[in-house]
């Protein structure tokens, strides 16, 4: 089903007028007495329990990615979380930073005898999140908080029963702390906010919000913690004593990078890190996930005028089997998928955990160009580009379809700059170039539509095609003024003869 289908089919059950109402009108239905038959109805139209429809409506319409740094948890990457912390008798999961409930879930699909525990700032998202576990009859404690500062808004207790989980909005909001079997966790990526004096402690003097998470994680499991991180947190000079205070404390197991494209609202790459608090030991086993992926292709629908345009992007994911053989990666070396690197190797590389430090890639056949040589025509080709500059009014840019030509400026332009941290960890190798940015399309908000051409020296060939239809296009448009020209003309030759038109 089409998200706006969706999307409507929805709203529907829960009698909204519009999408932006769906929040609250779920929560109203949540303390109803037949609230039973809501998720009846939900269930008739969402009959996949192990899929979380509603993330996808809350995600497309309502998510905060500017401020809140709101990316939700694609599925296959949420359930390899749930495998990868599967532990011995384990009965209770602590989810920091919940959002709709999509880590959870998958969670759940791999053990649904669990209890859990899950924590979550924004207060949009919390009737999802109560509605995505009750309609599952999950068993667990929902905290609206903001994990970093420790500041509780409220909680809520769901019971369950014969098909649904009941909901008791708890007096006391105060949450007990109380620690789980395993913690999972997708936070949003690189905040710069204020975090408790309690977690402070966890913590060396220099930390970032990425690690606080990480922090918060660690002391809320017994045993095993898995996170979603942009790489970042692997290499950078910012972050290197966060790594160093982790390996030392012999709590880092595995760090797993996955493959770009995972998520449907940003290109941004990212790896998963696994904890584990029984460990007694500085190794860190890397496991290389980059190629273990399917390529799926996602078909979506524009929005407004572009209705009818069927927009396409490749998605990755993972398939069960690869699932399990990432999961067997992280208990046992098998190069060149993983490798368990001593401690002495981790100084060696002064901290960093990028997983190609320590994995080297095996090629077969000839050798490849110089890089530079690579860079110089990938350069000239982003050159022969960015000759042409639009620069567009969003409004326009959605009515003409130029969204995904934005989307794809922008993607190219994350992937170039993450081959150039790539290309600075190269060692004994001197790279006397860097692939430079796409700048040929720009959205405004000032009423505009411009094209220009940049180099001074050069023209763009697009726009040789384009003057050339221009020219024809007046052509046409002389041919007409001067056809109602002469009708004209022919109109007002009886007027002056007959004398009513006076010259």
């Amino acid at each position: 089903m089409e998200l706006k289908e969706l999307t409507n089919e929805i709203c529907k059950i829960f009698d909204c007028e519009t999408v932006d109402e769906l929040p609250t009108k779920i929560m109203d239905s949540l303390f109803k007495p037949n609230v039973f038959s809501y998720y009846d109805k939900y269930i008739g139209l969402c009959k996949d329990l192990e899929v979380d429809y509603l993330q996808k409506v809350f995600q497309f319409f309502h998510a905060d990615r500017e401020n809140k740094k709101q990316d939700y948890t694609p599925i296959m990457l949420a359930r390899l979380l749930g495998i990868i912390t599967v532990c011995e008798n384990e009965e209770t999961v602590y989810d920091s930073c919940a959002g709709s409930g999509a880590l959870t879930i998958q969670k759940w699909v791999v053990n649904n005898k669990l209890k859990f525990i899950c924590e979550e700032l924004d207060e949009n998202v919390i009737p999802i999140l109560l509605f995505n576990l009750s309609v599952r009859n999950i068993e667990a404690k929902v905290i609206n908080k903001n994990v970093l500062t420790g500041e509780e808004i409220r909680s809520y207790s769901l019971s369950k029963g014969l098909k649904y989980s009941s909901i008791n909005k708890n007096l006391f909001s105060e949450s007990d702390g109380s620690k789980a079997d395993a913690s999972i966790s997708n936070p949003p990526f690189n905040l710069k906010v204020d975090v408790s004096d309690d977690i402070k402690k966890m913590l060396p003097s220099k930390y970032t919000c990425n690690w606080a998470f990480v922090a918060n994680c660690i002391s809320r499991s017994n045993r095993y913690s898995a996170i979603i991180l942009p790489n970042n947190v692997l290499t950078s000079e910012e972050e290197k004593e966060c790594r160093k205070y982790f390996i030392e404390k012999c709590v880092l197991k595995a760090v797993i990078s996955m493959p770009n494209n995972m998520f449907e609202s940003t290109s941004i790459p990212t790896c998963v890190l696994l904890f584990d608090n029984k460990k007694n030991d500085k190794s860190v086993v890397f496991v290389n996930a980059e190629g273990m992926k399917t390529v799926e292709v996602r078909e979506q629908r524009g929005e407004g005028n572009a209705y009818n345009r069927i927009y396409k992007k490749d998605i990755s994911t993972f398939t069960n089997e690869q699932l399990l053989a990432i999961y067997e990666l992280t208990e046992k070396e098998q190069q060149p998928y993983s490798v368990k690197a001593s401690y002495e190797k981790l100084v060696e590389n002064d901290y960093r955990l990028n997983v190609k430090l320590y994995i080297k890639p095996k090629y077969e056949g000839s050798k490849s160009r110089d890089f530079n040589d690579i860079i110089i025509d990938i350069n000239r080709v982003i050159s022969d580009r960015n000759i042409l500059k639009l620069n567009v009014n969003k409004v326009w840019a959605e009515r003409l379809g130029l969204v995904e030509i934005v989307n794809l400026c922008e993607s190219s332009n994350e992937i170039s700059k993450q081959l150039n941290e790539s290309l600075k960890l190269i060692e004994n190798y001197k790279i006397e170039n860097k692939i430079n940015d796409n700048k040929y399309i720009q959205l405004s908000n000032s009423k505009v539509f411009q094209i220009e051409n940049i180099d001074k020296e050069k023209l763009s060939s697009i726009l040789t095609m384009f003057i050339s239809m221009y020219k024809q296009h007046i052509y046409y448009l002389n041919e007409e003024e001067n056809r109602y020209l002469i009708e004209l003309r022919d109109a007002l030759l009886p007027e002056l003869m007959n004398g009513n038109l006076k010259v």
